[in-house]
């Protein structure tokens, strides 16, 4: 029986890959370009009289991404007393901010959290993004600091790792190899910030939420300290929410982030505390 012939990788294994992915990082618009309902929603944000009706027409055009505003404006933390039945009333209900968040949201897991080949690793990053928008959220509201800028700093606070394996994927796709495990793991840890930037500068993200969302991992050195830390203990929730077994709630307590944050521990307590919440409204 012959076997199927797959070109070995160089002596170098990161090689080939390294420059495919510098290649790609050349011609960024051929990379993710920003999705039309984003840019639709952006145009409409930017005019002087806009109401939920416009807004809800818009969204109709998306059935996916009007199911899941549905589906938010019903979930346990955010519905009213009465059961929302038209778009139009979610719209109204949810506020144009909450919309937009959730477009980018749904766009963001459908462009860029894909990678075939390697679906439970796009899906872990994916998770992570969406859990810490959502703490984000309530650790801004708490502080009554970057409510909507920390939402989304954080959900693209892992959409750079994403796009850098969606490209490997594709890259293994066309060369017919397979990337190991661990070259695979070092790249994406490699090209993680540039393909963060490049998406980012893309879909007109705001600098400051580029550098809260680039920086969360070292955010004491960042220019957007404040908005980093907020991604940083993002994170750490999220990542206790998801992996409550590996990650403590002790260890979450005692991270210096909160501390640098000014959050008290009663405060994290109560954060902790919204853990239910949180993955109802996720989806989870």
């Amino acid at each position: 029986m012959l076997r199927e012939n797959r070109p070995s990788m160089s002596s170098d294994p990161g090689a080939a890959p390294r420059d495919y992915m510098n290649a790609a990082l050349a011609a960024p618009q051929s990379i993710a370009p920003m999705p039309r309902i984003c840019a639709q929603i952006a145009e409409l944000s930017a005019q002087d009289s806009v109401d939920g009706v416009q807004y809800a027409r818009l969204m109709q055009s998306d059935p996916v991404l009007a199911g899941e505003i549905m589906r938010v404006a019903n979930s346990p933390a955010l519905r009213p007393r009465s059961t929302i039945v038209s778009l139009q009333q979610a719209v109204s209900w949810l506020g144009i901010a909450e919309i937009r968040s959730i477009a980018m949201a749904m766009v963001l897991r459908g462009e860029v959290f894909v990678a075939p080949g390697h679906e439970p690793e796009s899906e872990e990053l994916w998770r992570e993004a969406w859990f810490a928008a959502l703490w984000a959220k309530e650790i801004a509201r708490l502080r009554r600091r970057h409510v909507e800028s920390g939402f989304l700093a954080a959900l693209m606070h892992r959409s750079g790792a994403a796009l850098a394996l969606k490209i490997l994927s594709r890259f293994e796709v066309e060369q017919r190899t397979a990337i190991d495990t661990r070259s695979l793991s070092e790249l994406v840890a490699e090209f993680d910030p540039a393909f963060g930037r490049m998406l980012m500068n893309g879909w007109r993200v705001a600098p400051e939420i580029q550098a809260g969302a680039t920086d969360w991992r070292d955010y004491r050195g960042s220019a957007q300290s404040d908005l980093a830390a907020t991604v940083h203990a993002a994170h750490v929730l999220a990542a206790h929410t998801l992996h409550p077994q590996l990650l403590v709630e002790e260890i979450v307590l005692e991270s210096p982030v909160f501390e640098h944050l000014g959050v008290f521990l009663e405060q994290r307590k109560t954060l902790l505390g919204m853990r239910d919440a949180i993955r109802a409204t996720a989806g989870a």
